[in-house]
């Protein structure tokens, strides 16, 4: 796992991701200071949720691709050919830093933004930032992990990447209309589980839940297996070139 943090460390695109975090996160405190910190704490969720959300599905595209890319499997293999073990040390690395970097930008937002933001009517919700915080580690680490699952079933960060959107932002959006099927896609899952863990009643476009929060969480968990899965078989079968 310490290669893989290195590589986190030194490559460009985790440097740009990381900048791109950065100047989100300081377009948040002149937001704070111009408009305040909004409604439901949301230069919370514009600042910091969404980029961080975007960035993991860059960052799990990344990791897997960054050997396809750079033509660096078989060097990787030839000193331990698990492919298996390989995936799971690269998946671990890139979850422990989406974990970590979300969870550090959260807790630096809440107390910058609430002082750059202290001008203002409206303050930062300190008892709802926890349920923020464990929203945003739901969906970023399931963009992850479709990520980096994507990437290695295409075997291509660009096609791991490109299919992601794809299919969170549209494929996922035609199942849904599908009846009773449409129930159960990954979109409905995650909003479920969204405004379970906030506590709400319906989401960004008035969408309820439909169904428990158990039920909505095997499903979002059967989903994210599926895509790992293909995504190993796809490794472990396929020829190294």
């Amino acid at each position: 796992m310490r290669a893989e943090f290195l590589k986190i460390r030194s490559m460009p695109t985790p440097m740009w991701a990381g900048i791109t975090l950065l100047a989100f996160f300081v377009c948040g405190i002149a937001a704070s200071v111009i408009w305040g910190v909004g409604e439901d704490n949301a230069v919370l969720d514009l600042a910091i949720g969404l980029p961080t959300m975007i960035c993991s599905i860059v960052l799990g595209s990344w990791i897997a691709g960054v050997e396809f890319g750079q033509n660096t499997l078989r060097r990787v293999l030839s000193a331990d050919p698990r492919r298996v073990r390989l995936i799971l040390v690269k998946l671990a690395a890139l979850l422990v830093t989406i974990v970590t970097v979300t969870t550090v930008l959260t807790l630096l937002g809440v107390f910058i933004y609430s002082l750059a933001g202290s001008g203002h009517d409206t303050s930062i919700d300190f008892s709802f930032v926890p349920r923020m915080l464990a929203s945003s580690l739901v969906f970023n680490i399931s963009y992850a992990v479709s990520a980096i699952s994507l990437t290695l079933l295409t075997r291509s960060m660009a096609g791991g990447l490109t299919l992601t959107f794809v299919f969170y932002f549209v494929i996922d959006g035609l199942l849904s209309l599908i009846p009773t099927v449409g129930d159960y896609t990954v979109g409905v899952a995650l909003n479920d589980v969204d405004l379970a863990i906030r506590q709400q009643e319906t989401g960004l476009f008035d969408q309820a839940a439909k169904h428990d929060v158990l039920v909505s969480a095997l499903v979002l968990v059967a989903w994210l297996a599926v895509f790992l899965a293909a995504g190993i078989m796809r490794t472990v079968k396929t020829e190294v070139k």
